[in-house]
C-alpha cells in the first residue's frame, strides 16, 4: 500500500477516535476529573476539524466519512453533554432538546435512506454551526469546572444560542427531507404511468 493511499484513510481515523472518546470523556466528566476531560474534549473538538479539511483539501472524502464524522460529532457532544447534565452543569431542556434533534435526524435519515433513496449524509451549513455552539458551550462549561474562570454571561448566551439553533437546524433538516422526498415521490408517481 502506498504511502498516499494509507493517508486517505487518515480523516476517518481521526474521526473514529473521536467517535471511541465519547465515553471516556464522559467518565471523566463523572468523576470529576475536568482537567483531563478538558484536555480531551479540546483535542477531540480540534480533531474535528482538521479530518474535515483533511478531506476536503486532498480528495479524501469516501461515503464512510460522510457518515461517521457527524456521527462521531453527535456522540462526542451528547456523551459529555449527559454527563455535565447529570453533575447539574448543564440546563437539562438544552439537553433534552438536543436528544430530539438526533433523534429525528437519524430516524429521518432511515425513513428516507429506506423508502426513497441511498441517502449521502451532508451536514448543513446551520447544522456544522449549530455543532461548533455546542462544542463551545461544553468547552465553556468544562474550563468552569477545571478552574478557569468565565463570565457566566458566556455560557448563558451559548446556552441560549444553542437551543436556538438545535431548533432551526432540527426543522430545516426535516424540510429540506421532506421537499426530497415529496419530489422523488413524484417523480416515481410518473414513472409509473402507462403510456397512452
Amino acid at each position: 500500500m502506498s504511502r498516499d493511499s494509507a493517508l486517505r484513510h487518515l480523516p476517518n481515523a481521526l474521526s473514529g477516535l473521536r467517535l471511541a472518546g465519547a465515553l471516556p470523556v464522559a467518565w471523566l466528566i463523572g468523576h470529576g476529573d475536568a482537567q483531563w476531560a478538558l484536555l480531551l474534549f479540546v483535542l477531540g473538538s480540534a480533531s474535528d476539524g482538521i479530518d474535515g479539511w483533511l478531506a476536503r483539501r486532498y480528495g479524501w472524502q469516501s461515503q464512510l466519512g460522510g457518515w461517521l464524522d457527524p456521527l462521531a460529532d453527535k456522540a462526542f457532544v451528547l456523551a459529555a453533554s449527559v454527563a455535565l447534565a447529570l453533575r447539574g452543569d448543564l440546563a437539562w431542556p438544552l439537553l433534552i432538546l438536543m436528544a430530539l434533534r438526533d433523534t429525528v435526524i437519524v430516524s429521518g435519515a432511515v425513513a428516507f435512506h429506506l423508502n426513497y433513496a441511498p441517502l449521502r449524509a451532508a451536514p448543513t451549513l446551520l447544522g456544522k454551526l449549530t455543532t461548533f455552539v455546542l462544542l463551545l458551550l461544553v468547552i465553556g462549561l468544562l474550563a468552569q469546572n477545571a478552574g478557569i474562570p468565565l463570565p457566566a454571561m458566556v455560557t448563558t448566551t451559548l446556552t441560549w444560542l444553542g437551543g436556538a439553533l438545535i431548533v432551526a437546524s432540527g426543522m430545516d433538516y426535516v424540510v429540506r427531507w421532506a421537499a426530497k422526498a415529496h419530489a422523488l415521490g413524484r417523480r416515481g408517481s410518473h414513472s409509473t404511468k402507462e403510456p397512452r
